[in-house]
């Protein structure tokens, strides 16, 4: 799998960074997407054993990469406008930032993997404390739904937490 990727690389690198620039309109962020590409392809070389379109392949997962920084950019620009509203004394020191945009980014994409009542459960759950017979009872659904939906959302956390067996 190295000579693909490297062999991608030497090939299609300066077209997927002009083509991250065009779109993206910022040359340091399409270099680092473009590079993040070719590492995402080798951390996850065992998806990409057969590709028949190396162009089509590179930019669906530049495309991911795309859309993931430009949530972060929503969410950082969404904290820094709360942050604004507090005074200065209660700002958290640079690393706590880090920490709760990495939390909230995580969060997002939790989320946004998945369905209505998945959310509405996790939502129940995580922020409002309450126990899989509650939620069952404010949601009037059977607790085997809740119990199915609690699978489905660990699964999920599991997948954009990268936490491996």
């Amino acid at each position: 799998m190295h000579n693909i990727v490297e062999h991608l690389y030497q090939n299609h690198h300066a077209w997927l960074y002009r083509w991250l620039k065009s779109r993206l309109k910022q040359d340091c962020i399409a270099a680092d997407l473009a590079q993040d590409t070719f590492v995402k392809l080798i951390e996850h070389q065992e998806r990409y054993t057969h590709y028949d379109h190396p162009r089509a392949l590179l930019t669906t997962i530049a495309k991911n990469l795309a859309n993931q920084w430009w949530r972060r950019k929503k969410i950082e620009q969404a904290y820094q406008d709360n942050l604004m509203q507090l005074e200065e004394q209660y700002h958290p020191s640079p690393e706590q930032e880090l920490m709760i945009l990495e939390a909230l980014d995580e969060l997002s994409s939790i989320l946004n993997n998945l369905q209505g009542r998945e959310k509405q459960v996790f939502i129940l759950w995580q922020l409002d404390g309450l126990n899989y017979a509650q939620i069952a009872e404010q949601l009037d659904v059977a607790l085997i739904t809740i119990k199915r939906d609690m699978k489905k959302i660990m699964l999920c956390c599991l997948t954009v937490l990268d936490i491996e067996d």
